[in-house]
């Protein structure tokens, strides 16, 4: 049978018994070898399966071989389902975007410093105040600015003016504006109330946006992301108060 059909699976198969029950273990073993090797051409993977033990016990050095090819075919292939991103409590959310916006201000604190708009000891206690600030939580207007107006009004303006003519961002009055609800609804609520940023006017399709960090580059790609935006920088204190306005009323309703 197998001079006129070498590759015929049964006969082999039947092969392999009878020279096991005559004895006859290498001849056996190269049966099993030349089986196995049918079974992987044809990728017979359900065979290979039942045929994995007898490869594995096997003497025969090739029979060994055969086996770690044989285990790779009939592995269970890989998951790729993506895994579902778990979602994030608030309180989370609210702790990644207050410890980017600390970041961002820290940068700023830099950005004022190589200005010498504010001295390198008056950046490091500043630091240490936004360093200190609450973030597991709890929702904090995370600012430079707004602690340098309390401690020292005299050098808040010389950063305001810096500020603004650097990031081509002009002084607002903030306390003049009705911000329009309907734009405001548009924006992430938790990255203004924490970042300090209000949009208090539209022109067209753009926001006017008045905010406490200029220099903050990937919150003003965030807010652009929502819509085309104008930016614009405010005194912390109304920045504050137009927050506080804007989401208390929020809560209210």
């Amino acid at each position: 049978m197998l001079q006129l059909m070498p590759e015929d699976r049964v006969t082999l198969e039947f092969l392999v018994v009878a020279y096991e029950q005559l004895g006859r273990h290498e001849d056996g073993q190269k049966a099993l070898v030349s089986l196995a090797k049918i079974l992987i051409k044809e990728r017979d993977t359900a065979a290979l399966e039942g045929l994995l033990p007898r490869l594995e016990e096997s003497d025969y050095p090739e029979a060994k071989a055969l086996s770690l090819k044989v285990k790779t075919l009939v592995a269970p292939a890989p998951d790729l389902t993506p895994e579902v991103p778990k979602e994030m409590t608030e309180s989370e959310i609210v702790e990644s975007i207050s410890a980017a916006a600390v970041s961002s201000e820290i940068a700023l604190l830099c950005e004022l410093v190589d200005g010498k708009m504010i001295s390198e000891e008056e950046a490091k206690r500043l630091k240490e105040q936004l360093e200190a600030t609450p973030t597991h939580g709890q929702v904090f207007l995370v600012s430079a600015l707004q602690i340098l107006e309390k401690e020292n009004p005299t050098a808040l303006e010389r950063c305001i003016a810096y500020l603004a003519d650097r990031h081509a961002t002009p002084p607002v009055p903030l306390s003049a504006f009705e911000p329009p609800k309907g734009v405001v609804s548009a924006f992430p609520a938790l990255a203004m109330r924490i970042h300090g940023a209000v949009p208090f006017a539209s022109i067209g399709k753009e926001a006017l946006v008045a905010v406490l960090n200029p220099a903050d580059e990937q919150l003003r790609a965030e807010l652009s992301a929502v819509m085309p935006c104008r930016f614009y920088l405010a005194m912390p204190s109304a920045v504050e108060a137009a927050l506080g306005k804007l989401y208390s009323e929020t809560s209210a309703t």
